[in-house]
């Protein structure tokens, strides 16, 4: 994954999407538990590589798109969203009148 997105950042590409989970597809024996736990981890690790890349490449922006297995369940794909301001720390602008 960080090589991936070093050379990414290496060639200029601009929009890189990233399975969120590292697996094609669901199987019975996945849990919400182990999801939880990966998709954190995923979140933690690409934002890492994130705050690396922008210090190689400067401040140009990329559009990360996450994506998610099908048949993953509703409420665990809203799990994954709530982790996101999270983990990312969204910030608001700020506007000066």
């Amino acid at each position: 994954l960080r090589s991936a997105l070093l050379t990414a950042s290496r060639f200029d590409v601009k929009t890189v999407t990233v399975p969120l989970l590292l697996i094609h597809e669901m199987t019975e024996d996945i849990t919400v538990s182990w999801c939880l736990k990966r998709a954190e981890l995923i979140f933690k690790c690409v934002k890492g590589y994130m705050i690396e890349c922008a210090a190689w490449s400067g401040n140009e922006s990329i559009t990360l798109q996450f994506l998610v297995p099908p048949g993953i369940a509703e409420d665990v794909f809203v799990q994954f969203s709530a982790m996101l301001p999270n983990i990312f720390r969204i910030s608001n602008p700020l506007t000066l009148a």
